[in-house]
């Protein structure tokens, strides 16, 4: 049973994704009003080590070498990653042994510091956050660490930009009527004009959030803000790619270790496993009636999670 490593799971933004949790669960500088794990229970800044990073390093490489369909190794999960002091040993140690990419995803919170920095050289890309450019916005949406202030996160984007050498996908969740007002859209489009970034992903809710009041936009709505917002903007796509095989090893244990870090959908689950949508419901439905798995109903949509 894998412990630190999950999926792949369908990601939108990196295909078929490998997870890494590297962070123990909602240790955070972060407590986002739209996170889809729910609420943060340890608001910290403070970087350690959590784990023997040779543990995960080993893991990830026996799941890599009994595994098809992984288009990225992704550090992300239960948490923010950076606050990983062995992050940098884990990447390079990854990067030798396989020729899977590496991502990174991040709220960004870190990256003014020397050592987090250093530490993401050597991913293929990092996937950094930035919801608002505005303090109270960014402090109404992300509910930072105290310590943290949206300057602070912006310079820490130029900064590595300026010493980066691969791909920056920089990522906004879109919360209707807090940070797509007009206003708010030209101080985020003159702050990205000055990052130099590869990629703008907008994005907004489509899984269950934190707070049940945060609202989403439609895509009319996300095109229009894209046009005005203009290259390297782009609007997240949804997930197209599906498996080729029947089923996979240990079904059911490898559905519960993803939904320990995200919900899925049933059609997510579909493309993850291969199998047929009646088997999909079929065995959801039982892992529902033993009490390990639990669905409910979000924009029309049934997502199940970790009970």
């Amino acid at each position: 049973m894998a412990k630190y490593v999950f999926g792949p799971v369908p990601s939108r933004r990196l295909g078929f994704s490998l997870g890494v949790d590297i962070i123990p669960a909602k240790y955070c500088s972060f407590d986002c009003i739209y996170c889809q794990i729910g609420k943060t229970t340890n608001v910290e800044i403070i970087r350690k080590s959590f784990i023997d990073p040779y543990k995960i390093i080993d893991e990830i490489i026996d799941t890599e070498d009994k595994t098809e369909h992984i288009d990225y190794i992704t550090f992300s999960g239960s948490g923010e990653p950076t606050l990983n002091s062995d992050l940098g040993t884990m990447i390079e140690k990854v990067k030798k042994a396989t020729d899977i990419p590496v991502a990174v995803i991040t709220n960004g919170a870190l990256l003014y510091l020397d050592d987090v920095r250093k530490d993401l050289l050597l991913a293929d890309v990092i996937l950094p956050s930035l919801d608002a450019v505005s303090e109270d916005v960014f402090r109404y949406i992300n509910r930072p660490h105290s310590l943290i202030d949206i300057e602070t996160i912006i310079l820490g984007l130029k900064l590595l930009r300026n010493e980066y050498q691969g791909k920056i996908w920089l990522e906004v969740m879109l919360i209707k009527d807090v940070n797509d007002t007009r206003e708010e859209l030209e101080k985020l489009k003159k702050i990205v004009s000055e990052l130099n970034v590869d990629k703008l992903q907008l994005n907004t809710v489509t899984r269950p959030p934190n707070e049940e009041t945060t609202g989403r936009l439609t895509r009319d709505d996300l095109e229009k803000i894209c046009e005005y917002l203009g290259k390297p903007a782009e609007i997240i796509c949804s997930f197209e790619k599906s498996v080729e095989k029947d089923n996979i090893e240990d079904w059911s244990q490898n559905i519960i270790e993803i939904l320990q870090r995200r919900s899925l959908t049933l059609d997510d689950i579909i493309k993850i496993t291969g199998i047929s949508f009646n088997k999909a419901k079929s065995r959801l439905k039982i892992l529902e009636n033993e009490g390990k798995i639990k669905s409910y109903y979000f924009d029309d949509n049934i997502f199940y999670m970790k009970s």
